[in-house]
């Protein structure tokens, strides 16, 4: 089989962000399995992207990442903007629900590791309803905090991931710890891992998922913000408006990103 690569990685402030469509995404996802390499990918929003201007041990980890994927719309434009009509918007939710149809498909055993266990369970009853041959090898939801969970390699975590043949790994410990630990145990899998954030809450009914129209204007966060306003008020008040300044200085020329 013949590799192939057809995301671009574009840079967006101090990030990589990937220009690339779903479909190419599985053709990429079928190479990785075939020949049995390692790998992550992220599924970046503007929180992430500002984290990784940020703080430099998670844009080492972010930019470490095979693909990135534009989960948030403010990414997915930037990507337009800059030239890269090719890209498609790869929200969390959809990527999940997308790849383990793909999954089922092919006959790739897919792993849950993260979220809570009564979201994890729901979940997964909702994408066996919509996959009947899904065939999920491995769960497991870890005590939190999840921040406990970068400390030490975990071998015996490893040893039962890898036993299990597990083909797909989806990561769901949210941002930063997903990415932080995707990338320590890249080496040590033997599948590809994708952080994919709350989309466990949202495919299990757990959280409300916006309308398609709200997506399309890119109000997402601001349903996001009247469920959990005392969480997320902060980060969407200083995370999208310090990214919407950045990628102005960026595209006019009068700031460089390294």
């Amino acid at each position: 089989m013949n590799k192939i690569n057809k995301s671009k990685r574009v840079r967006i402030l101090n990030s990589y962000i990937s220009s690339i469509s779903f479909n190419d995404l599985c053709e990429e996802i079928f190479y990785w399995i075939k020949n049995k390499e390692k790998r992550y990918i992220c599924v970046s929003a503007v929180h992430a992207c500002i984290l990784a201007y940020k703080d430099i041990a998670f844009s080492k980890a972010y930019n470490n990442a095979d693909i990135v994927a534009p989960d948030g719309r403010p990414l997915f434009w930037a990507l337009k903007l800059l030239g890269h009509n090719y890209s498609e918007h790869l929200r969390g939710e959809f990527l999940t629900r997308n790849i383990t149809k793909f999954a089922a498909v092919n006959n790739f055993e897919v792993g849950f590791y993260g979220g809570k266990k009564n979201s994890i369970d729901k979940c997964i009853n909702v994408l066996k309803n919509e996959n009947k041959n899904l065939n999920i090898s491995y769960t497991f939801s870890p005590p939190s905090p999840f921040t406990d969970l970068l400390k030490e390699k975990d071998i015996e975590l490893i040893n039962k991931i890898n036993s299990s043949k597990t083909k797909i790994l989806f990561v769901a410990l949210g941002c930063p710890v997903q990415e932080l630990w995707m990338e320590s145990y890249k080496k040590d899998l033997n599948c590809i891992c994708i952080g994919i954030g709350a989309a466990v809450d949202f495919i299990s009914g757990e959280k409300i998922s916006a309308p398609n129209w709200m997506q399309k204007l890119g109000l997402e966060w601001l349903l996001r913000l009247i469920s959990e306003p005392r969480r997320l008020f902060w980060r969407y008040f200083s995370t999208n408006f310090l990214f919407i300044f950045l990628f102005f200085l960026q595209i006019t020329g009068l700031k460089k990103f390294k």
